[in-house]
């Protein structure tokens, strides 16, 4: 029993001394939680905001920095935890030094070192596609946002069972959902910029590799927010899915496909045509129900209503 004791102080020390050493910080964090919830002020806003572009993603790179801060953490925790352990065990269980341990406790740092950076490593190449992605609908909801001169309602990032829409435009040709794909190009080579939307193949073909063409996602989005706004509306309401690829050329187009590809640069030639499917009436009725979907942004520094207490009658 004294030998069990013995190990768990070895380990169990080390880990108390680096929590009560962070102890501080988490008084600091709580105290100014306090203090912030006892202010008499908070944000003027009293209505959600709605999404803007790349929303989503936004928030899933804003949940990485914190786990690449913790990583980062642990990686510089590493070496002061282990000389902890070194001298607990020489503390509590009397092992003499001897150039085996010192030797085991070097390669049990390198051990876990490759395990974290492995690990870091992934993490950087996710966040840096996010925020490539990030930067292609931002790109794309901004050139989106220019059709809203003419006449048109532009909402990002509406989210559905599968995830998120990244763009719906109403206007009066029609209802379409835009999916924005970034996908990185070669530094050099002639004609590094274009590519070749093949529909008879279904694929897109790069500079230097091919891409297939997600129609299934593209067509599920269009169908869900068709089937939504057909309720909502109490008639039939077709969606029609676009694929945008900010930063690309479309040098050549075969074939003719259920998802159009586009390059989102001026994009009222492909969203506002000729045809009329839609009056002014049903535009903004339309609209009024994706900023139902949309607008469910919280402003920050200001209590939620529902925890508020009812004001004395």
């Amino acid at each position: 029993m004294g030998a069990i004791l013995s190990w768990f102080a070895v380990f169990l020390g080390p880990v108390l001394v680096c929590l009560l050493g962070m102890l501080p910080l988490l008084v600091c964090v709580a105290y100014w939680r306090r203090l912030q919830s006892q202010k008499t002020r908070q944000n003027p806003l009293t209505r959600k905001l709605l999404r803007s572009p790349g929303h989503s993603l936004r928030k899933k790179i804003d949940d990485l920095d914190i786990e690449v801060d913790a990583i980062l953490s642990a990686w510089i925790l590493l070496p002061p935890l282990l000389c902890l352990v070194h001298v607990s065990d020489s503390y509590f269980r009397g092992t003499p030094e001897s150039a085996d341990r010192v030797v085991m406790g070097m390669f049990a740092a390198i051990g876990i070192s490759l395990v974290i950076g492995r690990t870091l490593f992934k993490r950087f190449d996710e966040l840096r596609q996010f925020k490539l992605g990030l930067e292609g609908e931002l790109a794309t909801g901004q050139e989106l946002d220019q059709l809203m001169l003419e006449g048109c309602r532009v909402f990002h990032d509406i989210p559905f069972p599968y995830g998120n829409i990244d763009h719906v435009v109403v206007s009066r040709s029609g209802v379409f959902t835009v999916n924005t794909k970034m996908r990185g190009k070669p530094k050099e080579g002639e004609g590094k910029a274009e590519i070749v939307v093949d529909h008879e193949k279904d694929e897109i073909r790069f500079p230097d590799f091919k891409w297939r063409i997600p129609n299934r996602q593209l067509e599920t989005e269009a169908r869900w927010l068709s089937q939504h706004l057909s309720a909502a509306m109490g008639e039939t309401i077709i969606a029609e899915p676009v694929l945008a690829l900010p930063g690309w050329y479309i040098s050549n187009r075969i074939g003719r496909g259920n998802v159009f590809v586009i390059n989102p640069v001026k994009p009222k030639r492909f969203f506002v045509h000729s045809r009329q499917v839609l009056s002014d009436t049903r535009v903004s009725q339309l609209a009024h129900h994706l900023e139902q979907l949309c607008r469910d942004v919280q402003p920050s520094f200001r209590e939620d209503p529902s925890w508020e207490t009812p004001p004395s009658s």
